[in-house]
C-alpha cells in the first residue's frame, strides 16, 4: 500500500495569504508534526474531532484526516476602487493591510471563499469611509481614516479572521482637480514669496531710516564706517578733508582770502 504524506494535498488561496491543507488521510499509529505557526484540524469521517496545536501529535484509530491552517498574518491588498466622494468627485483609492486567523475552526468550516469574504467586507468599508468624507479630508487625514476603516469592516470575525489594520495606500484625484490642486500649490507658493520679499524689503528700509537719523544726529559716525571700510579693503586712494567747522582758530586766520 502506497504511504500517504499529508503534506500532498496542500491548497493555498495565493501568495502571501492564509492557508488551508485541502486534507490528507493519517495512516493509524503515524507521528504527524504541526509546525509553531500552523493549527491542525482533525476530522474523522468528515465531521470534526478536534484540533491539534504545534507540535508531535499521534493517531491510533483509522479515517482521520487532517487539515492545516496557517495562522501567520499576511497582507491584505484592495486593488483600485472607484468612488465618489461626500463632494461629488470620483477618486481612485487603494488599500493595504494585515489581517490573520484568529478562528481556525471557522476559517475552514464558516464560508466557501473565506478570503473573498474578506475582500468583500474590506470593500464595503472603504466605500463606506470615502463616500461620508470629502477629498481634502482623504488627502489630510490618512491616519484617521486608516483607524475608521479598519473600524468599518464588519462580519469578519465569523469567517474566523481579524483584520489588524488598514491604511489608504493611494488617493488618485481626476486630472483637471489634480491640475487644479498644482496651481493652488504653485499660487500658494508665490505669495509666500512674495510676501518674504515685502518683509525684507521693509527691514531694509527700516534700517537705513535708523541710519539715515543717527548720521544726522552724530556725523563723526560717517567718518568712523569710512575707516571702517578702508580697513576692510585695500586699493583705494582717499583724502580725508577736515571740515571748516572743526579746523583750529590758527589755521583759520593763516588761510588765504579766497577773494
Amino acid at each position: 500500500m502506497r504511504r500517504t504524506n499529508f503534506t500532498d494535498n496542500w491548497m493555498t488561496y495565493g501568495p502571501g495569504t492564509a492557508s488551508v491543507g485541502a486534507g490528507a488521510p493519517l495512516r493509524p499509529g503515524r507521528r504527524v508534526t504541526v509546525q509553531q505557526w500552523e493549527r491542525a484540524l482533525l476530522f474523522r469521517d468528515g465531521a470534526l474531532a478536534g484540533t491539534l496545536d504545534a507540535g508531535g501529535h499521534r493517531r491510533w484509530r483509522a479515517r482521520y484526516t487532517l487539515r492545516r491552517v496557517d495562522v501567520r498574518p499576511w497582507v491584505l491588498l484592495v486593488p483600485t476602487q472607484e468612488i465618489p466622494t461626500a463632494d461629488g468627485v470620483s477618486v481612485k483609492v487603494t488599500v493595504a493591510g494585515r489581517a490573520t486567523v484568529t478562528e481556525p475552526v471557522a476559517f475552514v468550516t464558516a464560508v466557501q471563499d473565506v478570503h473573498g469574504a474578506l475582500y468583500l467586507a474590506v470593500q464595503v468599508a472603504l466605500r463606506e469611509v470615502v463616500s461620508a468624507h470629502t477629498v481634502e479630508e482623504l488627502l489630510t487625514g490618512r491616519a484617521e481614516l486608516g483607524a475608521e476603516l479598519t473600524a468599518a469592516v464588519r462580519g469578519v470575525a465569523e469567517l474566523g479572521v481579524a483584520v489588524e489594520h488598514l491604511e489608504l495606500k493611494d488617493v488618485i484625484l481626476p486630472s483637471d482637480l489634480e491640475r487644479a490642486r498644482g496651481e493652488v500649490l504653485v499660487a500658494q507658493a508665490q505669495g509666500l514669496a512674495a510676501l518674504e520679499r515685502a518683509r525684507g524689503e521693509t527691514a531694509s528700509l527700516r534700517s537705513l531710516a535708523n541710519a539715515a537719523r543717527m548720521a544726522e544726529s552724530s556725523p563723526a559716525l560717517l567718518q568712523l564706517r569710512l575707516l571702517q571700510q578702508l580697513a576692510a579693503t585695500t586699493g583705494h586712494t582717499v583724502v580725508i578733508g577736515t571740515p571748516p567747522f572743526g579746523m583750529p582758530a590758527a589755521a583759520k586766520a593763516k588761510a588765504p582770502d579766497p577773494a
